[in-house]
């Protein structure tokens, strides 16, 4: 495995998401502030969210094209995976190693793994199996072995202990902005829609509250936890708390 391989496709951190939308909806505050600091982004969506309520796969298309704009990721590609069905078997796996070994991420993103939708629970194995798997040299492909150095968790619908939050206080309204750039998935005030958990006012304000309440916790207006499952170096603890002001 070579971790340090360098190549013109390069992504810095590249979000998995089951359906589109949920990128923009658990990580795309920090997707936002990664860009602003001159990171490269993306986000691989491993459905084309066909079995949703509202909405078609052309309306997703465009919606999934304006929410990409507005967070201005530098890639965003789609595995064609089947929504409702995402299979932890060798065939999804593959297709998630092939983008690992291609743009070689620094950091990737992909939901908890234990969630209200099947698929998110389902992508969360996949994605990390995929992740170990792709730094095993055997393992052939037309790409090098590779393996990120950071493989982070973010929420969707069921909470966790967060291991840290990020402050996206300065970005927050450009995640708002993506999330209701899919108009025919979250509240909108259209009464033709066929009402699901997400469609509703209150989960609106769910996001919302969250984010505040996450900030509150890291003295800031703003937050966006994740979750890693491996112990977090420090090497200087009273200058990383400074912002912990009692």
């Amino acid at each position: 495995m070579n971790k340090n391989i360098q190549n013109e496709d390069s992504i810095d951190i590249i979000a998995f998401a089951p359906h589109p939308d949920d990128a923009e909806m658990g990580c795309g505050g920090l997707l936002a502030a990664m860009k602003n600091k001159g990171h490269s982004t993306g986000i691989v969506d491993l459905t084309r969210g066909e079995l949703s309520s509202n909405g078609n796969i052309e309306t997703r298309k465009k919606e999934t094209l304006k929410a990409t704009e507005i967070l201005m990721l530098d890639m965003r590609v789609n595995l064609g995976m089947q929504d409702g069905n995402i299979e932890c078997n060798m065939k999804n796996k593959l297709k998630v190693i092939d983008i690992l070994r291609k743009y070689t991420p620094k950091a990737v993103l992909f939901p908890y793994y234990k969630d209200r939708h099947p698929d998110h629970e389902n992508s969360s194995k996949l994605i990390r199996d995929a992740v170990f798997l792709s730094g095993l040299s055997k393992l052939e492909t037309d790409s090098q072995a590779y393996r990120p150095n950071i493989a982070l968790n973010y929420m969707l619908h069921y909470e966790f202990s967060s291991s840290f939050i990020v402050d996206i206080s300065e970005y927050f309204e450009k995640k708002v902005q993506a999330v209701k750039a899919y108009d025919s998935q979250f509240f909108s005030g259209n009464n033709n829609k066929v009402i699901t958990h997400i469609s509703t006012k209150a989960f609106k304000e769910i996001l919302h509250t969250r984010a505040k309440y996450f900030g509150q916790k890291i003295r800031a207006e703003y937050g966006e936890p994740y979750f890693i499952n491996s112990e977090i170096k420090i090497n200087d603890p009273v200058s990383f708390f400074d912002y912990a002001v009692y």
